[in-house]
């Protein structure tokens, strides 16, 4: 089960997300409760500074009840200026 934070991050990431996943794969769908967080890296050596990478893998289907139809996992740059994709692995 994710934390309240694990989760605030998922929906502060997933517009970005979303982008990417449509672009990809115009047909398929992702769930949120399914993602999952593989790292958050901060960029910058101070705590004062608030420069993060997040890898994140999302599993996406095509329709309500299908399986799972492969993993795309995006990296993300997190910064207080926002968020941009800096990688994406299928």
């Amino acid at each position: 089960m994710h934390s309240d934070l694990y989760d605030v991050l998922l929906v502060l990431l997933d517009p970005e997300a979303r982008k990417v996943i449509n672009k990809e794969y115009p047909n398929r769908s992702y769930a949120l409760w399914n993602a999952e967080i593989l790292e958050i890296k901060r960029l910058t050596g101070r705590y004062s500074q608030y420069d993060f990478t997040v890898k994140v893998k999302y599993d996406t289907y095509t329709g309500p009840f299908n399986p799972p139809e492969g993993p795309i996992t995006i990296t993300f740059h997190v910064t207080t200026d926002g968020v941009s994709v800096v990688k994406i692995q299928k």
